[in-house]
């Protein structure tokens, strides 16, 4: 057994002392309990529930990129091959994008897949190199689903984008293995690209940094 595979802290002062847990560590502060992880891309500490705990501190919830961003210019590709992935009816497919961060160097790659206008399935990818997992709903809305939920359960990235034939919309969150956080898309893409930016618009994601 692992004994740091999850580690436990109890916040009594500012600031956080470093992670020690290989996976991720749950955090109790004056405001509630939080969960944080680190990956060779990004920290973040994330809210799990609220709650009052007299005599502790408050957290805040945190997001930091540990590598360049994202160029925007990847999302120009990503739209105008969503797009692309027609039915005979003229509607569109779901498709799943993944980025890959080598560094300096970024690539958008589509795995092997299987889609339906509501649904896509991959057999998985060289999951080392993954920043980011997007993925298009067509012409429905750019929203979390309650599939997209149960799916997504990494510590990674994890966007989705909608109204690819009106008006491109995208949003953008952190999972931390169950929990998320809503970001808005410059805190990973070095803009917005071709797509308006839901971070401020509601969503299953109530937390937002």
């Amino acid at each position: 057994m692992i004994d740091n595979l999850v580690t436990y802290h109890i916040h009594k002062r500012d600031p956080l002392p470093a992670n020690d847990a290989l996976a991720y560590q749950y955090v109790l502060a004056g405001n509630g309990v939080f969960v944080r992880a680190e990956t060779r891309f990004f920290t973040a500490l994330l809210p799990v529930t609220a709650c009052t705990v007299r005599g502790l501190p408050p957290l805040r919830p945190q997001f930091q990129l540990l590598v360049p961003r994202i160029p925007a210019r990847l999302l120009d590709v990503v739209l105008a091959d969503a797009r692309r992935a027609r039915r005979p009816d003229n509607g569109l497919n779901e498709v799943l994008y993944q980025f890959h961060h080598h560094g300096r160097a970024v690539q958008v790659k589509k795995p092997a897949q299987q889609t339906t206008p509501t649904s896509v399935t991959t057999a998985g990818a060289d999951a080392a190199s993954i920043i980011c997992d997007l993925h298009s709903h067509g012409n429905m809305r750019a929203f979390f689903s309650q599939t997209d939920n149960a799916d997504e359960q990494g510590a990674r990235l994890y966007a989705v984008i909608g109204r690819l034939d009106s008006e491109p919309e995208m949003r953008l969150r952190v999972g931390v293995y169950g929990h998320w956080l809503a970001l808005p898309l410059t805190a990973v893409f070095t803009n917005n690209g071709p797509f308006k930016d839901l971070y401020q618009e509601k969503d299953d994601d109530k937390q937002r940094l």
